[in-house]
C-alpha cells in the first residue's frame, strides 16, 4: 500500500465516523430537575416557554399544543423553519420533524431517585455532528432546570463585568 492509498483508506474512515455521527441520534444528555415530572413535562409543551429555553437559537409557537412551530435565528432574524408533531408516550414527548430529514428531539422522563425530582434526558437526531447537538442539548437542558427550579434563566446580559460586548 503506497501512501496515497494509505490516505483515502484514513480519509474513508473519517468520513464514515463523521456521516455515521451525524446520522443517528446523539449521546443522549441528562439532568435531575428538583420538581415534580407533571411540572417538568409541562414546561415541554409549553411555547412560551419553550422559546425562554431555547434562548437565542430558536422561538417557538403552536396554535393546538400538536404541531409546533421552530423559527431558528435570533433576535428577530429567523433563517429557517421547523415544523414538528408531538407524540406522547409513558414517560416520554417527542418532537418529530414533518419534512423527509426527519430530524427529532426526543424526551424521556422518570423519577429521580430518594424523590429528588425528575431525570430527564434530552436525544437530538438532526443531520449534523453530534459535538454540535450534544452541546445544544445540554444547555438546553441546562437553562430549562434553571427555569424550572428559581423561575429565571441565567444570563451575562447586564453584567457589569466593564467588558466590551462582543457585539460592538
Amino acid at each position: 500500500m503506497n501512501v496515497t492509498d494509505a490516505v483515502k483508506d484514513r480519509l474513508g474512515t473519517v468520513v464514515t465516523k463523521v456521516v455515521g455521527a451525524a446520522s443517528g441520534y446523539g449521546h443522549p444528555q441528562s439532568v435531575t430537575i428538583a420538581r415534580p415530572r407533571e411540572d417538568v413535562q409541562r414546561l415541554w409543551r409549553d411555547p412560551h416557554r419553550l422559546s425562554r429555553v431555547f434562548g437565542d437559537v430558536a422561538s417557538v409557537s403552536s396554535e393546538d399544543g400538536h404541531r409546533f412551530e421552530w423559527r431558528l435565528g435570533s433576535h428577530g432574524n429567523e433563517t429557517d423553519t421547523w415544523t414538528t408533531t408531538l407524540t406522547e408516550g409513558p414517560g416520554t414527548l417527542r418532537f418529530t420533524g414533518t419534512e423527509a430529514a426527519g430530524a427529532a428531539l426526543q424526551l424521556n422522563f422518570r423519577d429521580a431517585p430518594r424523590g429528588l425530582g425528575t431525570e430527564v434526558t434530552l436525544s437530538v437526531l438532526a443531520p449534523i455532528a453530534d459535538v454540535l447537538t450534544d452541546t445544544a442539548a445540554f444547555a438546553v437542558l441546562y437553562r430549562a432546570r434553571a427555569l424550572l427550579q428559581t423561575g429565571e434563566i441565567p444570563t451575562l446580559a447586564g453584567n457589569p463585568s466593564a467588558r466590551a460586548s462582543s457585539d460592538e
